[in-house]
C-alpha cells in the first residue's frame, strides 16, 4: 500500500465528478416508530463517481485522454495505491482554515464548515504546495503530505489556500472501450473513495 503524491488525478476529468463528503449512520426504529440514530464516524469520508459511459475526451483527442486515464489507473495498481484528487466543489479554505494543536510546535490543518451556530470540522491532509498562507507565529515547515505545520515560534491562527483529497480507485478492473459509434472512448464504473489514512 502506497500513496502517489504525483501526478494528481487529471483535473480535466476530475471536474466532472459527482459526489462529496458522506457519513455512516446506524438507525434503529422501534415498533412504535421512534427512531434512534448513532453517528458511527466523527468525521466523514468523500466518495465520487462519474456517470456510466463517461466519455474520455479533451481539447486534443479522445485517444490521448483514454491513454492518460488508462496509464494513471495502471500506475495506481487499481485500488492498491492512493493519489491526490481535486474536488472542484470543495478545494479551498473558504475562510474556514484553522488548526488543531498536536504538540507545542506542531499543528494539523483543518477546515471549518459553519451553518448558523453549528460547525463541522474536517482534517486537511493534502494541502497544495505554493497556495498556502499561514497567519500567526513563524512557520518552520509545512508538510504537504500530511497537512502538519511546524512552528519555530508562536501559534498559527488560520490558513488560506487549496487542498486535495487523498483517494483511491473504487475498482480493480479497468472498464473502458470504444463507444457504440467507434469514435470515442467510454469508461464505466469510475469511482473514487477518500482515504482516512493515506
Amino acid at each position: 500500500m502506497s500513496f502517489l503524491e504525483t501526478p494528481r488525478f487529471p483535473d480535466w476529468i476530475a471536474r466532472w465528478a459527482v459526489g462529496g463528503i458522506g457519513f455512516q449512520t446506524t438507525i434503529a426504529r422501534t415498533d412504535g416508530g421512534a427512531e434512534y440514530r448513532n453517528a458511527n464516524w466523527s468525521e466523514g469520508l468523500g466518495s465520487w463517481t462519474f456517470q456510466d459511459g463517461f466519455t474520455v475526451a479533451d481539447a486534443n483527442s479522445a485517444t490521448y485522454g483514454q491513454k492518460l486515464l488508462r496509464n494513471f489507473f495502471n500506475v495506481a495498481l487499481g485500488m492498491a495505491n492512493g493519489f491526490r484528487f481535486k474536488d472542484f466543489s470543495d478545494y479551498t479554505d473558504e475562510g474556514g482554515g484553522v488548526f488543531l494543536l498536536l504538540t507545542a510546535t506542531t499543528f494539523q490543518m483543518q477546515k471549518n464548515y459553519t451553518s448558523g451556530a453549528a460547525t463541522y470540522t474536517r482534517t486537511i491532509k493534502k494541502p497544495v504546495s505554493g497556495t498556502l498562507v499561514v497567519t500567526g507565529g513563524s512557520v518552520s515547515s509545512i508538510d504537504y503530505t500530511t497537512g502538519i505545520v511546524t512552528m519555530s515560534s508562536g501559534t498559527p491562527t488560520s490558513w488560506t489556500g487549496q487542498f486535495d483529497c487523498p483517494v483511491r480507485f473504487g475498482d480493480d478492473m479497468n472498464h473502458n472501450g470504444l463507444d457504440p459509434s467507434g469514435a470515442i472512448y467510454d469508461w464505466q464504473n469510475i469511482r473514487l473513495e477518500e482515504l482516512r489514512n493515506p
